[in-house]
């Protein structure tokens, strides 16, 4: 299968580069993160980098290339190695479930078709470097050993996709954990079903029989075997992800900030990922699409136990996300809903991601069984007709257009390609001019700031904390800095007076601002877009 994994690989970073450029959406998010991890006295004053680490893991781990070398080539290099190892969890996983070795990668290019036209939630796969890809990839290599029935090896990457990602992993544990109860409960019932038609015994004799059998021919040693030693190693490898998350659940703080903080993440910074509510009508008509094919999918011949077992697990996510959609469907304002802090605390948890990434799996995984067994056969005659009409280049030319559409929809930054280079041009001239201790509050709009310019900012939106104290403080910060640019700009105008009152409040050094003003004090910088102002100089002006 080497062949095939690094074709896999191939295929998702060529798709990663086009659809996300460096620094991708959350890649100055978690890597920002993990060099002041690291090196705790980069952008000190920064009050998301302080805030508690709920990825430690990743930071510990590929965030320690930011030592090295700089963000973006910690970037590339991180891509290389998380998506090296989707790729094998990929390839680990639905080697079990085709004919065809080649059917892997196959099967990668009709789920990236999927993710070129988007998602459910905004679950993604493939794309930067952060905790979840590698989450994923272990998950996906858990899910392959659970086909293969090697619970021991399942139990230790479920463990390690738990420590990078919490959220994820705990997710895929339950819809694996559910699915085999299920599936042992329906073997029981199956069996003593025909041992009743069988024997003519009664089903009391049956139970007796057969708990007899597995005392003698299992042995004392099944349970350690097949519950017991998976348990034990599972936890081992998922505590380094687990103690910090749980630190953040059990804070020390008021009910009031707790409720606060969680209204804050899913009703405002996170709604578009955790009210289901929000998510467009488009979103709904391609998932139900996605269900449909799949249900009908489940009922087409050929169906190996591997599928079946797939299925199962799919089946749960699935409920897991309809679940999500009735504890969070509503009226709005959201307070009004029956049970509203109870539904609130679930949706907090992401109950539609696992569904947004397994769903598409198996549609692509079913679409390409059933080319498979039929389309591919029928294309064995090695002629030049049947070579440029084999499926191979239909699915070629599919995974081009998603290739061109993914391009079309990346999103490298905010801004126009002007406004881009002034931004690049100001953050470059700041992280070469201002002290390294300065104190920055950025536009509205931008853009991975820290990851260009190095310098610490008071708050920003893309950078929410995830403890409850932090969310709170966060939000606080936002709208205290936009009732107060909107309170002082009556006059249209920000006197110095104002603008020294601003850095007393929030200890800021410098204000960078592309559309904000005019204000009573000249710039230090000054590109076509964007002006750097110097507030500290106003600490020895006369009141």
């Amino acid at each position: 299968m080497w062949p095939v994994l690094i074709a896999v690989w191939a295929t998702f970073m060529l798709y990663g580069l086009v659809a996300a450029p460096v620094p991708a959406v959350n890649e100055p998010h978690y890597l920002c993160k993990s060099k002041h991890f690291w090196q705790p006295d980069w952008c000190d004053r920064d009050f998301f980098l302080a805030s508690p680490n709920a990825h430690t893991v990743f930071y510990a781990t590929i965030g320690g290339l930011t030592q090295f070398v700089s963000l973006t080539k910690a970037a590339l290099i991180g891509r290389i190695l998380a998506t090296l190892l989707l790729a094998w969890g990929w390839t680990r996983c639905l080697s079990q479930l085709f004919f065809t070795s080649w059917a892997v990668l196959w099967s990668a290019w009709v789920f990236l078709i999927f993710s070129s036209y988007g998602n459910f939630s905004g679950e993604w796969l493939v794309g930067g470097v952060e905790g979840k890809v590698p989450c994923y990839g272990f998950l996906l290599a858990a899910l392959g050993d659970v086909l293969r029935r090697r619970f021991i090896l399942a139990a230790t990457w479920a463990g390690l996709a738990i420590s990078f990602h919490p959220v994820v992993g705990m997710w895929g544990l339950l819809a694996f954990t559910l699915s085999r109860v299920i599936e042992r409960g329906i073997e029981a019932i199956r069996v003593q079903r025909r041992l009743m038609q069988s024997t003519g015994l009664r089903e009391e004799q049956i139970n007796t029989k057969a708990n007899t059998v597995k005392e003698t021919e299992q042995g004392p040693h099944s349970t350690l075997g097949y519950l017991l030693l998976p348990t034990v190693i599972l936890i081992v490898f998922a505590l380094p992800g687990l103690i910090p998350v749980y630190r953040l659940l059990t804070e020390s703080v008021s009910p009031d900030t707790r409720r606060a903080a969680t209204y804050i993440q899913v009703y405002y910074r996170l709604a578009h990922h955790l009210d289901p509510m929000l998510f467009s009508v488009r979103s709904y008509v391609c998932y139900a699409l996605l269900v449909i094919v799949w249900l009908c999918s489940c009922r087409w011949d050929g169906q190996t136990i591997a599928k079946k077992r797939l299925d199962h697990i799919v089946f749960w996510s699935v409920i897991f996300a309809l679940a999500g959609i009735l504890i969070g469907w509503g009226p709005r304002p959201p307070i009004r809903m029956l049970l509203y802090d109870q539904r609130m605390n679930l949706l907090k948890f992401y109950p539609f991601r696992l569904a947004d990434v397994l769903l598409p799996i198996a549609v692509a995984v079913s679409l390409v069984s059933v080319l498979e067994r039929t389309a591919f056969k029928a294309t064995s005659s090695r002629t030049w007709r049947t070579f440029l009409s084999h499926p191979l280049w239909i699915l070629t030319l599919f995974f081009i257009a998603g290739l061109w559409r993914a391009h079309s929809l990346s999103e490298t930054n905010r801004y126009s390609l002007e406004d881009r280079a002034d931004w690049l041009d100001v953050c470059s001239w700041i992280e070469h001019h201002l002290p390294s201790d300065a104190l920055v509050q950025t536009p509205t709009n931008g853009w991975a700031f820290k990851w260009f310019a190095g310098r610490a900012e008071y708050v920003a939106f893309k950078d929410c904390p995830q403890d409850a104290v932090g969310i709170v403080e966060w939000n606080t910060r936002l709208n205290f800095l936009q009732k107060w640019f909107e309170n002082n700009y009556v006059d249209e105008f920000y006197s110095a007076g104002e603008l020294k009152s601003l850095r007393q409040k929030t200890g800021l050094t410098h204000l960078l601002t592309d559309r904000l003003g005019p204000l009573e004090l000249e710039p230090i910088y000054r590109n076509g877009t964007f002006q750097v102002y110097d507030l500290s100089s106003l600490d020895s002006a006369a009141n």
